[in-house]
């Protein structure tokens, strides 16, 4: 008895799939590897056919009903059979591009499986190439001496953590909680540092959020937090680097600003903090104000400030400067207010003379620098000896 399949057995599908728009839209300026592709492209069968000629007819019918091929699909395939694909079209605004393919169901499952092994090649090339960059970071880590908190954290990240880890309780006592963990008080989980600990501390990071968390109490104006962070912070009399992550309240617990305060943050209280800490560390903080980087002027000892995703963008998302084309000049630049972190980070490198590395990675997301500082403060950081970190555009 024969095996051949029948019509029945393999019938044309029309298939339909949807993929990134390479180089247009949002993907402007972005390449992607034929695995990162694949992993973005959907499939869709439209229908299922007898004979090619009827798959064929069909396909018309998807591609009549689609805005990809509007008002130009007609006059540039004209009487063409399937593939049609919509990058033809020259769209460059397009975010997403659609083609349109008949074929037998087996050669359609064909393509499925050949991409999901395409996919499991590139993850395990993936994972190895992870893993060995993972030993490289711990092994500079290593040899460099800093204290180092990657994001997301372990196990994917790399940290090389600080001599102490805190959270501020509820009852405003500092409690030794390792990254990652919230605060248990009651079970007797974490204990509680002692002021002869907290005095020696060298290097501290400050965290928290859930469990028995100050930051969690909704006080009015984060009272308990303040007392007890201002509390920390006060034992710490030999304090080099200060890790803070989720940090809030920045200015008024970093420098004694409050209402009624000097404008000029040169005359805000100077403390043993703001004379001797040397490495500042507030990334991926939700609470981070133009008016907070422009207070970092108070310090004068800072060697290293980490901003990893604290500068926000809807500080600056009104400023007509960043709409501009940048290939057209004008003469009324000096005019122009300037972009809402631009001083505060000249400002902190003019007093901080050691000042030699700002963090900024992150901020090439979603063009984030445009939004945040102008165009000339990297140049302008560099002509003070401070090497500016951007680190690599990974959103779009």
């Amino acid at each position: 008895m024969s095996k051949r399949k029948t019509a029945g057995d393999d019938p044309y599908v029309v298939v339909l799939t949807e993929f990134p728009a390479v180089g247009s839209g949002v993907h402007r300026g972005r390449q992607f590897s034929k695995a990162e592709l694949v992993q973005r492209t959907t499939y869709e069968i439209r229908g299922e056919f007898a004979t090619k000629e009827d798959a064929n007819a069909g396909a018309l019918k998807v591609r009549m009903g689609s805005a990809y091929f509007e008002d130009w699909a007609d006059k540039h395939f004209k009487k063409a059979a399937p593939p049609w694909d919509s990058t033809e079209g020259d769209n460059c605004d397009n975010d997403e591009e659609q083609c349109i393919r008949v074929m037998l169901r087996s050669t359609y499952e064909a393509e499925l499986a050949s991409n999901a092994a395409l996919l499991a090649k590139s993850a395990a090339a993936a994972a190895k190439a992870a893993g060995k960059a993972k030993n490289k970071k711990q092994a500079e880590l290593a040899k460099s001496g800093r204290v180092h908190y990657s994001f997301p954290g372990p196990p994917r990240g790399v940290d090389r953590p600080a001599s102490l880890e805190a959270v501020v309780g509820k009852d405003g006592a500092a409690y030794a909680v390792p990254r990652g963990e919230a605060l248990s008080v009651s079970g007797g989980k974490h204990r509680q540092l002692t002021l002869e600990e907290l005095a020696a501390c060298k290097s501290l990071l400050v965290h928290g959020r859930g469990g028995d968390c100050a930051a969690d109490v909704k006080d009015e104006e984060l009272m308990c937090f303040k007392r007890g962070m201002t509390a920390l912070l006060g034992a710490c009399a030999s304090l080099d680097e200060l890790h803070w992550h989720d940090a809030m309240a920045i200015s008024e617990l970093l420098t004694g600003r409050v209402d009624g305060s000097p404008e000029d943050a040169a005359e805000l209280p100077e403390t043993r903090l703001t004379k001797s800490l040397k490495v500042l560390s507030i990334p991926h903080t939700r609470y981070f104000a133009p008016e907070d980087l422009e207070d970092l002027a108070r310090f004068s000892a800072l060697e290293r400030v980490d901003l990893r995703g604290s500068l926000e963008l809807e500080y600056g998302i009104s400023n007509p400067k960043c709409y501009k084309d940048p290939y057209l000049s004008d003469s009324d630049g000096e005019d122009e207010e300037p972009m809402p972190y631009t001083e505060g980070m000249l400002a902190m490198a003019d007093a901080n003379k050691k000042l030699k590395e700002i963090d900024l990675d992150g901020i090439l997301d979603f063009d984030g620098f445009k939004y945040t500082l102008d165009n000339n403060v990297v140049e302008e950081l560099a002509s003070k000896g401070v090497r500016v970190k951007l680190g690599r555009k990974t959103a779009w």
